[in-house]
């Protein structure tokens, strides 16, 4: 017996011991995946790269936007999917208001955004039209699989097909172009990847119409067949001009000197005694490493990426809610579902093609606007204006003002597209290029949350009221959404203040007793701890107290001050570092 009991503890160790070890290989594999986010081409592919169309046409940069439009039109039609709705929950169930085919788009956007966050690091990896053609295949397999699905009128089957394998296909294709297309150009990168991303706005208007068109002149197996292979065939042709950039065309890392601060350091003072004591003189740093090189792990793990996150989630999570139940709710509210049933001034696929223009012009606009404001700003804006609509939304609603409710619903859209539009350039600037892929894939799981727990909080919420007595028309089950969804709002907007978007604020020098640190007007705040803190003064009559906080609101002079400091101490280790290898 003491044997047999010995002989299984040995064997439950050495169980063990391989489980430990086999989940180590496993954490090791996967912290290695996402280690390693930078394209190296061979010689010959960069000599193949010059050349885009089959090794026709000799490659531009100006090429890759209409490419990237065309691309991310075709992936855009996954917005017009609220057109489905009706005619698919008929076809299952005979009643176009009931039915579960709303689910479908839930389902494509989450698995876009997982999808993504996995791929993140292997699209970085590898040349984007690999990575474009593998994208468009799984989608153009998802259509087949959808079509074959309403054949048969199995739902599930059209949540694989549509909402499993297309939104493979998305998570792939949109990650791949708006990073490749954006990196052509690393000076206007807000409006590269919001022309790209422009087009993703545009098959929802364009789709809406389509779609309706099909459905009216064919049936919904062959709507699908003949939208997968326009797709198909139009994104296999565009993604022949999509090509990386040459090496060294983008910074290798985050810029951590501007063009004027780098030429300001690198011509230093005129005056030789003054240019030996300057700070400012470090032209080691400036002509040698002007940029710093931030890893994926750093950039998740760093509290600004996922500050970031939750600003983003914030910013869509309202307009997505709404772009998949605008139909329904402008039925309900304004339409045939109304008390005394009446044709809404607009019909509802028109104001969702509308919709989608919208869509479609902020991310361009604001793409643009954040080059020329700056990023934080220009999101900060997107949130501020964002909360406004959704606070007078209700009032519209209860006024029963159809046109003050899309007004307001557009111009959220408007806010909702520019933040897609300018995220690729925000996580570029932050972290870097070539952690751009990897990043917006991570951030892109914020639109997966938001379509998955937004879609079914508003669809449960909407549900439960009904089922106690409420009915459509009735505008309390709209604005008990809104509610939650003005919240969401207000904690992005804050969170946002609190993101360090740029290199300066991220990698300025912290005190040993620093407990907070952030920007007010353009200068630096910074609340100290005093742990050994002096009594404070003790006014006649009074308690003796301690000073256990102070709060310092450094002016501009002593900011830059603090800031050359450091850059002179990194200048001095990048010195440091060269000298074995200079010897």
């Amino acid at each position: 017996m003491d044997h047999a009991a010995a002989d299984g503890l040995l064997f439950s160790r050495i169980s063990l011991q391989g489980e430990q070890r086999g989940r180590r290989g496993l954490l090791n594999l996967i912290m290695d995946y996402y280690s390693h986010t930078e394209y190296q081409p061979s010689r010959e592919q960069i000599e193949k790269d010059k050349f885009v169309f089959f090794g026709l046409i000799r490659c531009q940069p100006w090429m890759a936007i209409p490419a990237g439009i065309l691309i991310q039109f075709c992936y855009g039609s996954v917005y017009a999917w609220s057109i489905f709705n009706g005619p698919i929950n008929e076809l299952v169930t005979g009643d176009p208001a009931r039915g579960s085919a709303e689910i479908t788009f839930y389902i494509a956007l989450g698995v876009l955004g997982v999808t993504a966050a996995i791929c993140g690091p292997w699209i970085e990896t590898n040349h984007p039209r690999k990575s474009g053609i593998i994208g468009l295949v799984v989608f153009f397999s998802g259509h087949l699989t959808s079509a074959l699905a309403v054949y048969v009128r199995m739902i599930s089957m059209l949540y694989f097909g549509y909402g499993f394998v297309a939104g493979i296909g998305l998570g792939i294709g949109y990650v791949s172009t708006i990073d490749a297309v954006s990196k052509w150009w690393p000076r206007a990168r807000g409006t590269a990847a919001g022309c790209a991303v422009m087009g993703f706005g545009g098959g929802s208007l364009a789709f809406s119409a389509i779609n309706k068109w099909l459905i009216d002149s064919t049936n919904l197996p062959l709507t699908f067949l003949i939208l997968g292979t326009l797709n198909f065939v139009v994104m296999l042709v565009s993604i022949q001009f999509i090509s990386p950039p040459p090496p060294g065309h983008n910074p290798d890392g985050v810029v951590v000197l501007d063009p004027t601060e780098r030429q300001q350091y690198v011509t230093g003072s005129q005056d030789p005694e003054k240019n030996a004591q300057n700070p400012r003189a470090l032209a080691a740093l400036a002509a040698d490493q002007p940029t710093l090189q931030v890893s994926l792990s750093e950039a998740l793990r760093s509290r600004d990426f996922w500050l970031l996150y939750v600003a983003f989630l914030a910013n869509i999570v309202f307009c997505l809610v709404i772009i998949s139940n605008l139909p329904r709710i402008i039925d309900g509210l304004f339409g045939m579902g109304r008390r005394e049933p009446r044709p809404p001034p607009l019909p509802a696929y028109i104001a969702v093609s509308i919709e989608g223009g919208f869509n479609m012009l902020g991310r361009v606009l604001v793409g643009l606007l954040s080059d020329l404001m700056g990023r934080k700003t220009t999101f900060l804006l997107l949130l501020a204006i964002q909360i406004a609509v959704i606070s007078f939304v209700p009032v519209a609603i209860h006024a029963d003002s159809f046109w003050g409710f899309l007004v307001l619903v557009w111009t959220a859209t408007v806010c909702y597209g520019g933040g897609f539009g300018m995220i690729p350039a925000f996580v570029a600037d932050m972290f870097g290029i070539n952690n751009t892929s990897s990043c917006h894939g991570v951030l892109l799981t914020a639109w997966s949350l938001a379509s998955i727990v937004g879609g079914l909080v508003f669809t449960g919420v909407l549900n439960h009221l009904i089922s106690h007595g409420a009915h459509v028309w009735e505008p309390h089950i709209y604005t008990a959404n809104f509610a939650w969804m003005l919240g969401v709002t207000v904690v992005g907007f804050v969170c946002c203040l609190f993101v360090r978007a740029s290199i300066r604020d991220r990698m300025f020098p912290a005190l040993p007793n620093q407990v907070l640190r952030l920007r007010i007007f353009g200068r630096v705040f910074r609340v100290l701890c005093l742990r050994h803190a002096p009594p404070c003064e003790v006014p006649p009559g009074g308690r003796k107290r301690l000073k256990l906080m102070e709060f310092e609101y450094l002016s501009r002079q002593q900011e830059q001050a603090a800031w050359e400091e450091y850059l002179a101490l990194r200048a001095v280790q990048h010195r440091l570092m060269k000298e074995p290898n200079d010897c």
